[in-house]
């Protein structure tokens, strides 16, 4: 066990914010119950960021067998959420899973075990992608599961002391992405060090879109562009350019595929076309147009709101 202010509290917290995703909560939420680490040395600490679905009713209902911490707030996003529940946490290591993260049952052990190994450190575990909200019996590696994040909260796990030292999440980001790679900058400028464990693995449900949720996918591709480029303006290196795109070969490309929009109207066409249906999936070279449509709205969120040239 940890002591928290001197109390004696679990091991970790597992901290996940939501905004209306109860159905795949809920599921989240039945992967931690068969941990392979005793229930009383961990908690879950749930950060309600304005859910109007009835998530507080659902999660009160379950009856988990181990600690919820549920922490609800006005609707603020995830840094804000974040911090909230850095507050609220009472475990000596907070792990970072999304709401639509499912754990191996071996998931919270591995993180504590390699922190206990390790004093100064993020421990990274594999974000394994699924498109169904189980757990499989064995991961099936695929390409996205690939990530070169320092701090990627899918499934990242730090001591809370170095998160507080490090100044907790940064709130003006209010929009949908990069809060959790500037404070991984943060963290690494302690002195921190990345640490990978394949066996902490996370399940990350990613359904196919649906052609319905195209629009709701530009507006999130303009809003992680709006972040990136807020991004940029709070830690102007290389680094940062390279994971956001923000550089002079990315930026050549894409005013190339914005000349007369032909880009666009090319993948406008094909999902716009008669026999799609909004609830039909988008695979194939659909999903590939649907995929070249968010990074033009990400780079036209990012030169609108660009100041550095």
């Amino acid at each position: 066990m940890s002591i928290q202010d001197g109390h004696p509290g679990p091991d970790i917290s597992v901290q996940i914010c939501t905004h209306n995703r109860k159905d795949v909560l809920r599921a989240v939420l039945e992967s931690l119950v068969d941990q392979s680490l005793a229930p009383e040395r961990y908690e879950l600490v749930l950060v309600d960021d304005g859910c109007t679905d009835g998530t507080a009713e659902m999660v009160a209902a379950m009856g988990l067998p181990y600690h919820v911490e549920y922490l609800r707030q006005e609707h603020s996003g995830l840094a804000t959420a974040r911090n909230t529940g850095i507050r609220g946490a009472h475990g000596r290591i907070i792990l970072y899973i999304d709401d639509d993260v499912l754990a191996d049952r071996n998931l919270l052990e591995e993180h504590v075990r390699t922190h206990d190994q390790h004093e100064m450190c993020v421990v990274n575990g594999w974000v394994n992608h699924v498109e169904e909200p189980r757990r499989p019996e064995k991961p099936t590696f695929r390409l996205a599961d690939i990530s070169t994040s320092f701090f990627w909260t899918s499934n990242v796990s730090v001591k809370r002391q170095h998160l507080v030292q490090a100044g907790m999440f940064d709130e003006d980001f209010k929009e949908y992405g990069w809060e959790d790679q500037e404070v991984g900058l943060r963290l690494m400028a302690l002195g921190l060090k990345a640490r990978n464990n394949y066996r902490a693995i996370g399940f990350h449900v990613k359904r196919p879109p649906r052609r319905r949720d195209l629009e709701r996918m530009l507006a999130q591709a303009e809003a992680k562009g709006r972040t990136a480029a807020l991004y940029i303006r709070k830690h102007p290196r290389m680094r940062t350019r390279l994971a956001t795109g923000i550089h002079p070969p990315r930026l050549a490309f894409y005013r190339l595929t914005r000349l007369g929009n032909w880009l666009e109207r090319l993948c406008r066409t094909r999902l716009e076309r008669p026999d799609l249906a909004p609830e039909d999936e988008l695979r194939g070279l659909d999903a590939w147009c649907a995929r070249q449509l968010s990074t033009l709205h990400y780079f036209s969120a990012i030169r609108n709101g660009r100041s550095d040239g």
